[in-house]
């Protein structure tokens, strides 16, 4: 893209007239997979089915994606694996955060040693999410599968407890992704993350974006398994029972819950269009360096802008690049991308 050119869609993007530009200035929020690779196999998740390119992110790689993005503010740092697989996961964390970005994860915990506790707590990570959907053993183990329990509840404690010891203010929060079959778990998680030091807790719907017609075989049980699991509107009085003992436990400890809407708000107008931000809101970046529309396609093999060179111009081409300019302009439509149609993100219940 030429000077010329760039100063063109800079214009465009500044008009109040046309808030959605296909061609928006890079955001100041990016989410940056650190590897592709994770040890567990959860049933809701694609990791061990993608079908792009996996690889860990190299130290290098990441100080050049940092380098085309001099306004990024706020990170997280993760993606579709487990960025502790990732050798050179805390000294990324520590270039990030030596340049004033905020830097977060989310990690399966089941990889933390006490060395590797303590570097959470000291490595400049502002925040750590714990993926946790249930509070007994058995529930948590048949969606984690490969994970143990036991495990996950000792490296907890090891987190809270390194924390501690060198007075981080490392933020720590546990994530439930929430099913049929672990609903009736919430109100005891919240007990059980309050007993182990833990004082917010954010609940997701596992909502399907893998309905689109031209699904790779691959997916289909993870999509089977989903469309089996995830609330409809029969169990919404149900869950509205059981968010309301949730709430007044968190509200007794002083936990602050987040809990998802239970029905979909109306898709109707062009104020209501797109229901989802991402393509012009947030940069996601795969482990090989695919530019992908969001963290719900989440693999570049549904959905990609392209490859990200390391040379100091590649990430911005890609970001006004044909593909995402498309992807843009089909989102602000009434026919958004295939992708997009079944998304939770898009439907507005995640």
């Amino acid at each position: 893209m030429s000077r010329s050119s760039e100063a063109d869609d800079s214009e465009a993007i500044d008009s109040p007239a046309n808030p959605l530009s296909p061609v928006p200035p890079l955001p100041a929020f990016a989410q940056i997979e650190p590897t592709g690779r994770c040890n567990l196999a959860c049933r809701m998740c694609t990791v061990q089915d993608r079908a792009d390119r996996v690889v860990d992110l190299s130290l290098d790689d990441f100080r050049a994606l940092l380098d085309q993005m001099p306004g990024l503010q706020t990170l997280h740092l993760q993606g579709l694996g487990e960025p502790l697989m990732n050798p050179d996961f805390f000294d990324m964390v520590r270039l990030a955060s030596d340049r004033g970005i905020r830097v977060s994860s989310n990690t399966n915990l089941t990889l933390l040693t006490e060395a590797r506790a303590r570097r959470c707590a000291d490595c400049g990570l502002a925040s750590l999410s714990v993926s946790l959907d249930g509070a007994e053993a058995e529930v948590y183990e048949s969606i984690r599968r490969r994970a143990s329990f036991a495990k996950v509840v000792r490296n907890l404690d090891r987190l809270i407890a390194a924390r501690a010891a060198v007075g981080s203010t490392l933020e720590v929060r546990g994530v439930m992704v929430l099913m049929r079959g672990n609903l009736e778990q919430l109100p005891a998680l919240v007990r059980f993350l309050h007993a182990h030091g833990v004082d917010e807790l954010l609940v997701q719907r596992l909502s399907s974006d893998l309905e689109q017609a031209d699904l790779a075989p691959r997916y289909f049980d993870i999509r089977d398994f989903v469309r089996a699991s995830e609330l409809d509107d029969s169990d919404c009085a149900k869950a509205a029972e059981i968010f309301d003992r949730a709430k007044d436990i968190a509200a007794a400890l002083g936990l602050r819950l987040h809990l998802p809407r239970l029905a979909s708000p109306p898709l109707e107008g062009q104020a209501a269009r797109p229901g989802c931000r991402w393509p012009w809101e947030g940069i996601y970046l795969s482990a090989a360096g695919e530019l992908m529309p969001c963290c719900m396609v989440a693999s570049a093999d549904r959905a990609s802008f392209g490859t990200v060179a390391r040379h100091r111009t590649g990430l911005l081409e890609r970001w006004h690049g044909e593909a995402a300019r498309a992807f843009r302009q089909a989102l602000a439509s009434e026919q958004p991308p295939a992708v997009c149609r079944s998304c939770a993100l898009y439907r507005g219940t995640f």
